[in-house]
């Protein structure tokens, strides 16, 4: 009598260049990180090879726990991380695998969610001179984090040769301020108010609230100040602005968000009186559109961009970023994505702004402001669109942030 065993695979002996070859065949993030848990030999032959993490929104922290969710926006799937290390602590994101932190502590730190690394940053008391740091302490975290501290932008990667690591914040009345991994304190630009900054070229660009552009002079000297460098665009002063890179090119993305005003789900089937006071409906900003804007540096004249070409742009209230979509499986080119800008909006409604403007619409060069509502709707899609996701969208102290993860 005969006994056959049944064969197995010696999958660990398979050669180094099949498995590499079988890694540049799938795009899945998720697929490439089992393969390389497969084995020792497996992960060595797939360590070298390029692996362009998904753009993610890192969601809100749920109450009572160290779990944060991570939103694959390519796969649409989440991802479980255990982070203790940033719970109770405000966050901005980046496309450098790093966020910016704030915590109880009023420190600002800048870490890692995949490595844990964590280097250290100026305290929210060094942006305040006439202020120590025990009447800082005793105003809570949320102030500081919501009402202060307007936008904290990571400008470049810590980790890349090379690399001038700079942190931007916006504060109090849109002051801008910078510092390094290491700095004792954050430095003031003088005469630098905005909206938005940038780090481009060696020096820090900013967009003051009607689009005019202003330039640091002297960053490393003894006494940075902004000077200007562009007028603004042909744009309502209202639009929320961006500055971001395309190409080389400073760039700048205006957000068409109006007003609609609402009636509260609690008066929803009660008679209303006729005065009815204004203050008892309430108001939602929702994106319709956006303009966007090409910056020529030698003439200083801004021209009308009418597509993003093969890129995907994300805007936030932290480092506005473009990536070329055909590196990120499911990302959509010449798309704008957007979440909520301005954390007060919660306060006042509770509502979300977030979704994804198709950049073909800007061929149709319309006046957002004055557009028939029927000729609007339609322009942006709701992102994302997960029933399972919606109860961490809303968080007034740490909205979503975009993120794309990297562990070097």
């Amino acid at each position: 009598m005969f006994s056959m065993q049944e064969e197995v695979p010696d999958w660990a002996n398979m050669l180094g260049d099949i498995v590499r070859c079988i890694a540049d065949k799938t795009r899945s993030v998720r697929d490439r990180i089992c393969m390389s848990a497969v084995c020792q030999s497996w992960q060595a032959s797939v360590l070298d090879q390029k692996l362009n993490f998904p753009v993610c929104l890192l969601l809100a922290e749920r109450e009572d726990s160290d779990q944060r969710c991570l939103y694959n926006v390519s796969e649409e799937i989440f991802i479980e991380l255990d982070l203790p290390e940033i719970r109770g602590r405000r966050c901005w994101g980046s496309p450098f695998g790093w966020l910016v932190t704030c915590g109880p502590d009023l420190e600002f730190r800048l870490f890692n969610p995949l490595s844990k690394a964590t280097l250290p940053l100026p305290s929210i008391p060094t942006l305040l001179d006439s202020l120590d740091e025990e009447y800082c302490s005793d105003i809570e975290l949320e102030f500081w984090c919501t009402f202060f501290l307007y936008k904290v932008i990571l400008a470049s990667s810590p980790e890349e040769s090379g690399s001038d690591c700079i942190v931007l914040a916006i504060y109090s009345c849109r002051y801008v301020a910078f510092a390094k991994p290491g700095d004792k304190a954050w430095t003031r630009i003088d005469n630098m108010q905005g909206v938005d900054a940038i780090y481009f070229k060696g020096s820090v660009f900013c967009c003051s609230p009607n689009g005019e552009i202003l330039q640091c002079q002297d960053l490393y000297g003894a006494g940075p100040k902004a000077m200007k460098f562009a007028p603004q665009p042909t744009v309502s002063d209202l639009t929320a602005k961006y500055l971001f890179v395309l190409d080389g090119n400073l760039c700048l993305a205006c957000r068409e968000a109006p007003p609609h005003y609402e009636d509260s789900d609690e008066d929803e089937g009660e008679d209303e009186d006729e005065g009815e006071d204004e203050d008892e409906k309430r108001y939602l900003y929702l994106t319709v559109g956006f303009y966007i804007f090409k910056l020529d540096m030698e003439t200083r004249c801004w021209e009308k961009m009418f597509s993003l070409g093969g890129n995907s742009l994300f805007l936030r209230n932290c480092c506005s970023f473009v990536i070329k979509a055909v590196d990120y499986n499911g990302c959509r080119p010449n798309c704008v994505y957007f979440s909520e800008d301005e954390t007060e909006h919660y306060h006042h409604s509770g509502s979300r702004d977030m979704g994804i403007y198709n950049c073909e619409y800007l061929k149709l060069d319309l006046d957002l402001e004055e557009a028939d509502e029927s000729v609007l709707d339609g322009m942006v899609e709701p992102f994302p669109k997960s029933e399972d996701v919606q109860h961490l969208l809303l968080s007034y102290f740490c909205p979503p942030l975009w993120l794309i993860p990297y562990s070097r």
